[in-house]
């Protein structure tokens, strides 16, 4: 395969040099636009051009391939690829058409064909053109502005350029610096203006068509509204301009955002913000989103720009090239990419012909040659359009023989088989040849089989065998297999040699040309050949013929031949036997036609005649001679004569003309050759007019078409002439520039002037002259330029018009044109209608010049407005524009309110009256100091308020740069901030408006709170000092009250660990809360003899105020709460121990660690014996322990000690000595067993010091004098209770005493003998026991075995006793062998056991003292942590008892207390245990056990509880028919998610629902001055919680200035909600005291009160007289969107019961938010504003716990 590719890679490379060094293809060097607008009497044009080789034509054609051609004085089509067309109108008048057409531009040479995108010609009407420039912002000196060009439509996105006094603007992107920048959507930026740029003219160009030129305008009261631009549309790279059009943003920063894709507004980051506008270079399609711009960090964004991206439209055809062999097939797929005209068509094209496939693949195949070519897509979206192309190109491979045959040799009757195989593109054919020539037809002979193979390429292997069947030796030859195929062919030779005499087929005679090369093979057969001879005519032998191989035998090469070469040639074959064959062929030489070069004569004329003579120098006839001009045959209209000869050939042309110009080519053609001459003809002729213009008369600013052409020889050249008057001619110098200047015209290549908007200052004579050397033509005509209406105002007067009012205002429109003009004028779009308040005047001021001049006597505001002057004539027609303002004292602002009120500032709104216009605000505040709460409820507002003169009445001048815009007020609004404002302060504000007339009155006072802000003091008098080990006590006094900036709510006290040097230890601290009353606190559950850093901070609803200072105190010590860590042990030597360990963690110290105490208890001690713990007092941190017993284990346990007292002994270690030799075996038996054996029992050592790894036995007969024999033993037998080591002795001498001794060893050596025994062998042995007694130590319910072995001669008998008294062996007793087992041991089988035996010659007997252990005593346990959901368990083994056995294992014993669970097992080890899966908040049931009787059961709880309710009603926010309650306030008690109910009753009506935790929810639909109850019931996996709340909605009737208002009254209103509030407060008085008078008559009555008896907004006590009850839960449970509203359902109130909505608002509340909302709900009684905020103030306040352990009910205020 890799030869395959890079065979196709060779056959490219091949045609890209061929293409590279001959024809190119054409290639568009300039395409014309996809879409040229065509206005009604503008013509319109497109420029196209292409290189090539050779140079290309090109040519416009139609959609459907159409050629276009020129129509004089309509449409132009020039040579150089240029398509002018006049006057829309024109070419309609003419009947040539005026409709949209989709136009395309052909290049093309003989290399190709390439087509242009699609061009649509789109008709217009002519106002299209006509666009203008816009200042969006006002210009000031050195600061920006930003100008629009305001195009039609249907210009779509032009481009558009800007000029500065008439010269072009640089206004590219280069840097931040850049001064000028223009964007899309005709958008330009001018920053840093100066003087210069102040006063020049500004003017956009666009389709080389310029805008009226604008001024700058600097005043900010053309600026009234804002300007409307809500999206900007462009394509990827070009220049954004995002403006911030606000209206009088004055100085405040710009800043803008961008919309992410989630609706979150970020900052932008990318980009350069130019004063106020975002200026974003080379854009993408990711930033195709949403700005918006806005004034001042506090300000939500006011204007939001989109901005559309879009990629333009692009096209790509792949594969390119797409390289086939002829009869393959393939695939061009066409893909399209960005566009923005909705559906897309394509359409395919080859060699500029078009192909019926409206498919983005379009499949070829099988390709033929005249397939190849370039093959064009073409995607149209009926905006723009593109186009791309690829080739095809047939890369056919030529022929290779990949498999052959080779020379054979064989005999007549034989067959053989010759076999070729060839691949290629297409595939080849396989020719078989015999001699140079076809096989002949003799199926006898031959036969052929060809097939095709596979070989996993494109081209597969053509297979060809030949068979040959010898039926003589004639079938002998030269065989050849040749492969071809379209790209050319392949041929291999060999020889077949059939034994046999030689032979020589038949040769035919050969025809060749001189100078060619001649080889001729000599066909021979036979075999064996000794030589093959060529030999001339004259027998001589030729000479050359080298015979180097048996391919190279019998060829005869004549190179380069000439005629005397002509002649025969024989060709002989000698065979080996001496038989010889010859053959003879004629070679004929013949030379090819050779003509002389001839001339026409250069100076001819039309009329006259000449002739040419085309002779033959040489060549073999016959010799056919033909004529040709321009490599056509000469047309039989020409007239020409051909006389032909043999030798010659004569043309003559009679009575000429200059169709006779041209090249004539003389052909002679003979059977061997062609040869041609050509030699030009010129023909001189004069000029002819082939079209000229007439007398024209066309409307100014109309595109004209002057066509004037001429023919003649040469070709003539035009000139063109102008002049006023017809007498005095000047030359027209204009060129064929491309120039934008539509006040020049433009001399197209074929003569014709392109005039693309005539003046009249075109209008005149014009004379073209056609000039042919000393022969010219003239033609004059007259143009005649008529000029519609053009209108100017009087006195160069700007377009705005200001007027006092009263005053005479006067408007003046000049016009000029041609007769007749008819004038009019429009208020407002409607006819002029004055109705006697003025007037309008015509004059005539000369000079075709008229004048219409309104006057208005008393200008009142109906009469301002837009004025338009409307001028009209046969040829066109003009407007002008004049907006009128009438100055007059402005209206008082109205719709004041107070929009925004922070801490220290406000926001003040209101409408901006469209009447008067404005120059400026003053605004006055003050605070409001003077008590309101005394004065009448009907007392007027200003009254009360005093005068405006007083010292703190503040005054501010606002300008209209100075005014703000809200978007979110709506239009027509203009807003200022008030700063400079103190905190929690209430103000009154009141505005009025200026102008050069006058003032307005001043608007109602308008009073507003400031919110409250953070304190700006700390708490001062701070001290922290220690009370106990783990407590700090910290007191304080509040901050200055100046600094509160409110009222406060409470303090937090934030405490940490801290180094000597003031460091934190840890990044997280602790924090509490005080109350506002507060001025101490104790911090607990500290750690002892800890430095630690105390803050405190104050806090309002606003915030916290700043962080005192830290203050560093110790806690007092404590005694260690952790035992030392890490401790490890190691043996020192048999005796001793070294023992390590670290200080416990620094926690737990307690303080500083003097000394530690080491315990340590030996653990293989004597189960009976009371456990001996012994201490060592330690200075330091290891010590050694000596003394002690070797291979002993020891458990130590360390206890750390500080002044405070000792800690907790640390985890056990257990470690064991080091091994010695053991001590003597305890006991030593001898018995004889008969006259040859006895037998040895011992015990081990009390002390074996090691593990025993053998005894040594030593045993002597005391009759003779060798050593003693020693027996090693390496186990003994051991029973349940008792080790013993016995070994019988055989093969010993009769009657000989003998002595035995034992020593054991351990891994360090043999310890000390035993005590030495002696016994003497003997036929009649006494009875005795090998067997120990002693003590034998049992655990109850376990099995106890005592082993009793006994000997002698003859065998003894045996018996056991009990307590002296014979035991019977029945349960549990059991006789096992030499063993009584006892089973399931009870303490009550604790006795002496003896064995006793018995024969005739004595008696023996052992006792047992059998001890029976009692159970292991259990484990006891102490919590150490309880968290939500674990619980961290101490298990303490029990000290050891005597009599008990010691624990093998343990196990943890737990349950849920309530509800009683199921008891649940966990093995563990002594230390500290984890109880994991807990439920969190409840108590738990424990105990131990090591295997026997359970441990004591303890009571453990996990932390958490119950839901926490609020401690009062600060929770709950009430205004006259809402109700807010803020759920965060609801702690989850540790326990996690909490489900929350709501319960509500009152004013008749009831209601429930579930409500989330962790948001606000809000009840709707209230009754104002009405008192509610709210029981909410809390619960979570802990338990419940259930709290009742009274709340009360504040009267309808309240006082309308306070800013918790969200519309604020105006004046009118003020004044109607005093009028009420006085009215209801006058009415509730009135009850109140009805109610006292009945109350005090009834004896009194229980009051809802808080503690202390003191009227709050807190939690109440339930009322004694009887209350509504509230509904039970109901049945169904609902989940509740956070967004969800709920009305209250009829079943939960009577018929007359409200409708409640319940919204929810999950509302994200910030860390540091220390306090409640702001505003808790008032009590019902109070009716003004005064009295609440006074009561609402008080009511500010957290609780808080001071001791951090639990809140009483007095716990605050």
């Amino acid at each position: 395969m890799t030869g395959h590719h890079l065979q196709w890679l060779l056959v490219a490379a091949s045609l890209a040099l061929a293409a590279s060094s001959g024809d190119k293809r054409p290639h568009f060097t300039v395409e014309p636009p996809p879409r040229v607008l065509w206005p009604a009497t503008r013509g319109a044009h497109a420029v196209c051009r292409a290189s090539g080789h050779p140079q290309p034509e090109v040519h416009w054609v139609t959609a459907e391939g159409q050629v276009i051609t020129t129509i004089p004085g309509l449409r132009h089509v020039l040579s150089d690829g240029k398509l002018v067309v006049g006057a829309r109108r024109s070419l309609i008048d003419a009947g040539s058409g005026g409709s949209s057409a989709v136009l395309r531009c052909r290049a093309s040479n003989r290399a190709g064909v390439t087509l242009s995108r699609p061009v649509l010609l789109q008709p217009v009407e002519d106002n299209v053109l006509s666009h203008s420039v816009r200042q969006l912002t006002p210009a000031k000196l050195g600061g920006s502005v930003v100008l629009r060009c305001e195009l039609s439509p249907q210009f779509d996105l032009a481009d558009v350029t800007w000029l500065q006094d008439g010269l072009p603007l640089s206004s590219g992107y280069i840097g931040a610096d850049t001064r000028w920048i223009s964007g899309a959507g005709g958008l330009l930026l001018g920053a840093e203006l100066t003087q210069a740029d102040m006063q020049a003219e500004y003017s956009c160009l666009a389709l080389t068509v310029p805008s009226p030129p604008y001024k700058l305008t600097a005043d900010d009261s053309s600026w009234l509204e804002s300007v409307e631009l809500t999206s900007i549309e462009a394509k990827t790279g070009d220049t954004v301009l995002l403006p911030c059009t606000l209206r009088q943003y004055g100085k405040h920063t710009i800043t803008w955002q961008r919309q992410e894709a989630n609706g979150v507004w970020v900052s932008t980051g990318e980009g350069v913000v130019r004063g106020g506008t975002l200026v974003l270079p080379s854009v993408r399609s990711h930033h195709a989103i949403r700005y918006a711009c806005s004034s001042g960090p506090d300000v939500s964004p006011r204007m939001v720009i989109r901005l559309v991206v879009y990629e333009p439209l692009s096209v790509s055809v792949t594969p390119n090239p797409l390289m086939l062999g002829t009869g393959g097939s393939g695939i061009f797929n066409c893909t399209v990419h960005g566009g923005r005209g909705g559906g897309v068509t394509l359409s395919w094209q080859h060699e500029g012909r078009p192909l019926h496939s409206p498919q983005s693949r379009l499949t070829l195949g099988p390709v033929r040659p005249h397939h190849v070519g370039l093959y064009q897509c073409t995607a149209y979206d009926h905006i723009n359009s593109a186009v791309a192309g690829a080739e095809l190109i047939i890369a056919d491979r030529p022929p290779r023989l990949v498999s052959t045959f080779s020379e054979a040799i064989t005999r007549v009757g034989q067959s053989i088989a010759f076999r070729c195989a060839a691949t290629g593109i297409p595939s080849p054919r396989i020719i078989w040849t015999l001699d140079d020539r076809p096989l002949p037809s003799a199926p006898d002979k031959y036969s052929v089989n060809t097939r095709a193979e596979p070989t996993g390429g494109e081209d597969g292997t053509i297979v060809s065998t030949l068979s040959i069947t010898i039926r003589s030796a004639d079938e002998g030859g030269r065989y050849g297999c040749n492969a071809t195929n379209s790209g050319g062919s392949h041929a291999h030779h060999a020889r077949l040699n059939v034994f046999g005499p030689p032979n020589i087929r038949y040769l035919p005679p050969i025809h060749v040309k001189t100078e060619a090369d001649v080889m001729v093979y000599c066909p021979y057969s036979g075999y064996p050949i000794k030589e093959v001879l060529w030999r001339r005519d004259d027998g001589t032998v030729v000479e050359g013929i080298l015979e180097t191989n048996d391919d190279d035998r019998g060829v005869l090469r004549l190179p380069s031949i000439r005629g005397t070469v002509a002649g025969s040639y024989t060709c002989e074959v000698r065979a080996e036997s001496g038989e010889l064959a010859r053959r003879t062929v004629r070679i004929e030489v013949h030379k090819p036609p050779k003509i002389v070069p001839f001339q026409f004569p250069e100076e001819l004329e039309v009329g006259g005649s000449t002739q040419a003579t085309c002779s033959l120098v040489s060549g073999d006839k016959p010799i056919q001679f033909t004529w040709h001009k321009d490599n056509l045959p000469i047309p039989a209209t020409l007239k020409v004569e051909q006389k032909n000869m043999d030798f010659f050939t004569i043309l003559v042309i009679q009575d000429l003309t200059s169709a006779h110009s041209g090249e004539y080519s003389c052909r002679a053609t003979n059977d061997f050759g062609t040869v041609t001459h050509t030699s030009s003809l010129t023909v001189k002729e004069l000029p002819t007019w082939v079209w000229r213009p007439q007398n024209t008369s066309v409307s100014a600013g109309a595109a004209v078409l002057l066509p004037c052409s001429a023919k003649g020889q040469p070709q003539p050249r035009i000139s063109w002439e102008y002049s006023t008057d017809g007498e005095n001619w000047r030359h027209i110098l204009w060129g064929q520039s491309e120039s934008p200047d539509a006040s020049e015209g433009t001399i197209l290549s074929d003569g014709t002037v392109w005039l693309r908007s005539a003046t009249p200052e075109h209008e005149g004579w014009y004379r073209c002259t056609a000039r042919v050397q000393h022969s010219f033509l003239h033609h004059s005509f007259y143009l005649d330029v008529r000029e519609p209406p053009k209108l100017s105002r009087g006195g160069g007067a700007s377009e705005t018009r200001w007027v006092v009012r009263g005053s005479v205002a006067r408007l003046t429109c000049t016009v000029r044109g041609e007769p007749e003009i008819h004038m009019h004028w429009t208020h407002d779009s409607r006819p002029l209608a004055l109705h006697g308040s003025g007037g309008v005047e015509m004059r005539d001021i000369g000079n075709g010049a008229m004048t219409s001049e309104i006057t208005i006597a008393a200008a009142g505001p109906e009469h301002a407005g837009e004025y338009r002057c409307l001028a009209r004539n046969l040829y066109g027609s003009d407007e002008l524009l004049f907006r009128l303002f009438v100055k007059e004292r402005p209206n008082i602002p109205e719709e004041v309110r107070i929009s925004e009120v922070w801490s220290r500032k406000a926001r003040v709104t209101w409408r901006v009256a469209r009447g008067a216009m404005v120059s400026h605000y003053s605004l006055q505040y003050r605070p409001l100091t003077r008590d309101l709460g005394d004065e009448p409820l009907n007392a007027p507002l200003p009254a009360l308020l005093g005068n405006w003169d007083t010292p703190d009445v503040m005054n501010i001048t606002l300008a209209n740069s100075d005014l703000l815009h809200i978007p979110s007020e709506g239009p027509s609004r203009a807003g200022a901030s008030v700063a400079g404002l103190a905190p929690d302060t209430r103000y009154v504000l009141r505005l009025a408006a200026f102008n050069d007339v006058g003032a307005s009155p001043h608007t109602p006072p308008l009073q507003f709170t400031t919110r409250e802000e953070a304190p700006g003091g700390i708490p001062r008098d701070i001290t922290v000092r220690a009370l106990r080990a783990r407590e700090l006590q910290v007191t304080w006094q509040a901050p200055p009250r100046e600094t509160w900036h409110g009222s406060l709510l409470g303090y937090t006290i934030r405490w940490w660990e801290a180094t000597e040097e003031g460091k934190a230890l840890s990044d997280n601290g602790s924090e509490s809360g005080a109350s506002a009353d507060a001025t101490s606190t104790t911090l607990r559950g500290l750690k002892a003899a800890t430095r630690y850093g105390v803050t405190i901070r104050a806090y309002n609803a606003a915030g916290s105020g700043p962080v005192s200072p830290p203050h560093y105190r110790h806690t007092l010590e404590s005694p260690p709460t952790g035992g030392p860590e890490n401790l490890s042990c190691m043996s020192g030597s048999p005796t001793s121990l070294r023992v390590s360990w670290r200080p416990p963690a620094v926690e737990a110290r307690g303080g500083t660690i003097t000394h530690y105490t080491l315990q340590y208890t030996r653990l293989d001690s004597d189960p009976l014996q009371p456990a001996q713990d012994a201490h060592l007092r330690v200075q330091g941190e290891e010590a050694t322990v000596s003394r002690l017993t070797p291979y002993a284990e020891y458990e130590l346990r360390a206890r750390a000690h500080n002044a405070a007292g000792e800690g907790p002994l640390s985890p056990p270690q257990v470690c064991r000595t080091d091994e010695d030799v053991p001590s003597a075996p305890s006991g030593m038996k001898l018995i004889a067993l008969s006259e040859r054996s006895l037998r040895a029992s011992w015990l081990p050592p009390h002390e074996p010091n090691g593990k025993l790894t053998h005894y040594s036995l030593y045993v002597k007969d005391l009759s003779g004098s060798q050593e003693a024999n020693i027996t090693r033993i390496n186990a003994c037998t051991e029973s349940e209770g008792a080790v013993e080591c016995m070994k019988s002795l055989r093969g010993l001498r009769p009657g000989r005493t003998y002595e035995a001794w034992v020593r054991a060893a351990t891994g360090v050596g043999e310890g000390p003998p035993s005590s030495v025994v002696a016994c003497q062998t003997s036929a009649l042995a006494p009875a005795r026991i090998s067997s120990f007694g002693g003590v034998a130590v049992g655990a109850a319910g376990s099995s106890l075995s005592l082993r009793c072995v006994v000997g002698g001669v003859p065998p003894p008998a045996k018996r056991w006793l009990r307590g002296g008294s014979p035991l019977q062996p029945r349960s549990p007793f059991h006789l096992d062998g030499d063993a009584l087992l006892i089973r399931n041991l009870e303490l009550s089988h604790a006795d002496n056991y003896t064995c006793l035996a018995e024969n005739p010659h004595g008696s023996d007997s052992v006792t047992w003292r059998v001890f029976v252990l009692r159970p292991p005593t259990p484990p006891g346990l102490a919590l150490l942590e309880a968290r939500s959901r674990e619980l961290e368990i101490d298990l303490r083994p029990a000290p050891r008892s005597p009599g008990h056995a010691l624990p093998k294992a343990y196990t943890l014993h737990w349950r849920l207390a309530s509800p009683e669970g199921e008891w649940r097992i966990q093995s563990a080890s002594p230390g500290p245990v984890t109880l994991s899966g807990l439920r969190c908040g409840s108590a738990y049931r424990a105990y131990g056990s090591a295997g026997g009787a359970p441990g004591s059961e303890i009571s453990i709880r996990t932390s958490g509880g119950p839901p926490v309710a609020p401690p009062d009603t600060r929770w709950i926010r009430a205004n006259a028919t809402h109700a807010r309650f803020d759920t965060t306030l609801w702690s989850d008690g540790g326990c996690g998610p909490v489900a929350l109910k709501l319960e509500w009753i009152g004013s008749g009506a009831t209601g429930a629902r579930d409500v989330p935790v962790g948001g606000e929810v809000i009840l709707g639909g209230l009754t104002p001055g009405s008192r509610y109850r709210v029981a909410a019931r809390a619960s979570n996996e802990a338990g419940w919680t259930r709290e009742v709340y009274e709340f009360s909605t504040t009267p309808a009737e309240g006082y309308a200035e306070e800013v918790d208002a969200p519309f604020p009254a105006t004046a009118g209103e003020l004044a109607l909600l005093l009028a009420l509030c006085a009215a209801l407060s006058v009415a509730a008085l009135t009850i109140l005291a009805i109610l006292l008078r009945r109350k005090s008559s009834e004896g009194g009555g229980d009051r809802v009160m808080a503690s202390a008896d003191k009227q709050q907004c807190g939690t109440y006590r339930a009322p004694a007289h009887p209350t509504p009850k509230l509904p039970p839960e109901p049945p169904d449970v609902y989940e509740i969107s956070p967004y969800a509203t709920f009305a209250g359902g009829e079943g939960l109130s009577g018929g007359g019961a409200r409708a409640y909505t319940l919204q929810l608002r999950a509302l994200a509340r910030h860390d540091d938010d220390a306090a409640p909302p702001a505003r808790p709900p008032c009590c019902e009684e109070e009716t003004c504003l005064d009295a609440c905020d006074a009561q609402r103030r008080r009511r500010r306040r957290r609780h808080y716990c001071p001791d951090h352990a639990g809140c009483s009910q007095d716990s605050g205020s």
